[in-house]
């Protein structure tokens, strides 16, 4: 009893001198940088309450983590009574560009908040077929707006394209992720009519881009100057936006940070297939689940996600040795390098299902201005390919197959998908798009008033498998049956049935079985003719009966 006495009394002292020793925060700061170590399991603990920003394993088998403290999160965390170090914001060489041609003329500049304005205006209007600029979010708390590129040759009808999504500083204090979003843009416009990769990327996905997901952070206390000094990880009302998503598995919140449901709100309107938000202050690229580590729940994709994160960072690799080489060589799941939740990435993969990953770009989250043009040499070769990826795996169109009406219909792959990994075909085109890992997978097509559809699918990597489904539908309603008055009978039948259309010839009847295939085709009828069904084997058929008055579709059992 008493030497657990001691003990506890010996645990309390060191906890106050922990917090006696550690400096005090300048509580007029909007956030403050500490630097802290402790186990993964102390980590666990902390994580869902701070803004941790990265985790460093250390020699004594500790983690090294840092941790970015809001100014209203200053209390909580000196009452956890650790030990910490306050870290001074770096202050690297910084250059702004007050102007679009003082941007591109030699791309070693950040942007000013104006001539991101005009520079996203500029794309619209010297290439208008190509490139239109949208708004996510017209005003944020603190004046700016949330805007994106759209990029396309084709910008009124997406097609059976699949669309894909790039994001940028989220959090204000990496803006080296906002320069590279606006110099792929330029990039992919200026260079669509030499290049033939970037033409065939163009052409064939529907490619937007966000650079600047937080302007209020990134211009917090000036829109001609960011820096660490200037710019905050927090949005206006000081909300972490990578924080502020709705979190698996709980309630979904009365409200979000304006920036959060406007992304919400347009990633539910775009049904992207995939996409990737570019962070800073590590170079690594994150896969899902930030949620849970690999070993509680691995996503149903992680064979895919390590083979799309590995040929990112290795294209990297080949460019420069030292890039993108933290945590695993450049890739790892999220939870793994440590647990987070409210994310964007968890949530568009759990509730859109949209395949998103999590890429840090740079080891300083603000660097030097100059060295910019040196990390564009290191990724663009690696953000380019990942749009492509989109194009890959199992695509194609779902239809009805009696009348060859697009449907939205849900793709599952059976004995893999999990935790809403399943994808849609979606209107009004009835397109999908499964990006897989290679194999041999069974994937069904369902559909309310349809009969599922389980086809055998084979996919490799690097590859795309163009596979389009017809669906058979289960019955017709009687409303519509009443209105093109068309009887068929008997039903059930043995070997032939009446087809009858009241005072209206029949032009034609075709008969299909479930997996939608046409097996009878009849033309030029009058009012009335009958079926032969003897040749067909027991079931259930689709009839589709033509005639003046429309389309009638009816379904017949044969004994």
């Amino acid at each position: 009893m008493r030497k657990t006495l001691f003990l506890l009394l010996l645990v309390c002292l060191m906890a106050q001198t922990a917090m006696a020793q550690s400096p005090s925060f300048n509580r007029d700061a909007l956030q403050t940088y500490v630097q802290t170590t402790m186990t993964r399991k102390a980590l666990r603990e902390i994580a869902p309450n701070f803004s941790v920003d990265k985790v460093t394993p250390n020699a004594d088998g500790m983690l090294n983590v840092r941790i970015c403290v809001g100014q209203r999160e200053y209390d909580a965390f000196e009452q956890l009574g650790i030990p910490y170090t306050i870290l001074s914001p770096a202050k690297p060489p910084i250059t702004m560009a007050s102007s679009y041609q003082q941007l591109v003329s030699s791309w070693n500049r950040y942007p000013t908040y104006g001539a991101y304005l005009e520079t996203m205006a500029t794309f619209q209007s010297e290439f208008p077929t190509l490139c239109d600029i949208d708004t996510i979010l017209e005003q944020t708390s603190g004046g700016h707006s949330l805007l994106v590129a759209h990029i396309s040759n084709n910008l009124q009808d997406r097609g059976d394209k699949p669309a894909f999504f790039y994001t940028a500083t989220m959090h204000g204090d990496e803006p080296v992720g906002y320069y590279l979003m606006l110099r792929l843009v330029h990039y992919l416009l200026h260079n669509y009519a030499t290049d033939p990769k970037v033409q065939q990327l163009v052409d064939n996905v529907d490619i937007w881009i966000c650079p600047l997901e937080n302007p209020d952070g990134t211009y917090r206390y000036s829109n001609s100057q960011l820096s660490s000094w200037y710019s905050t990880r927090y949005n206006y009302n000081g909300d972490d936006l990578n924080r502020s998503y709705p979190i698996i598995g709980q309630p979904v919140a009365k409200s979000y940070p304006p920036e959060v449901q406007a992304m919400m709100d347009f990633g539910a309107a775009h049904n992207f297939t995939m996409s990737a938000n570019f962070h800073g202050g590590a170079e690594v690229v994150n896969y899902p689940w930030d949620t849970w580590e690999t070993t509680q729940r691995a996503h149903a994709d992680q064979a895919w996600w390590e083979f799309v994160g590995r040929k990112f960072a290795d294209t990297c690799h080949a460019v420069s040795s030292n890039y993108m080489t933290d945590c695993y060589n450049g890739v790892t799941e999220g939870g793994d390098w440590y647990i987070i939740t409210g994310s964007r990435q968890d949530y568009f993969n759990y509730y859109l299902g949209c395949r998103e990953m999590t890429v840090e770009v740079s080891a300083d989250k603000v660097v030097n201005s100059s060295y910019l043009p040196y990390y564009w040499d290191y990724i663009n070769h690696s953000l380019l390919n990942y749009i492509g990826e989109s194009l890959n795996g199992f695509r194609g169109i779902v239809t009805d197959s009696v009348t060859s009406e697009p449907v939205a219909a849900r793709v599952f792959v059976e004995n893999h998908d999990v935790d809403n990994s399943h994808t849609y075909s979606r209107l009004p085109n009835g397109d999908y798009h499964r990006p897989i890992v290679s194999g041999t997978y069974q994937v069904t097509f369902s559909a309310d008033g349809y009969y599922p559809k389980t086809l055998t699918m084979t996919a490799l990597d690097g590859q795309c498998v163009v596979e389009n489904v017809q669906l058979v539908p289960l019955y017709i309603g009687l409303e519509e049956r009443e209105a093109c008055q068309v009887r068929i009978s008997p039903n059930p039948a043995s070997d032939v049935v009446r087809v009858v259309s009241d005072g209206v010839d029949i032009s034609a009847i075709e008969v299909y079985d479930l997996t939608g295939r046409c097996l009878l085709q009849l033309g030029g009828l009058g009012s009335e003719a009958k079926v032969d069904l003897s040749a067909l084997a027991s079931g259930t058929y689709t009839f589709r009966v033509t005639s003046a008055r429309g389309v009638t579709t009816q379904k017949v059992v044969k004994r």
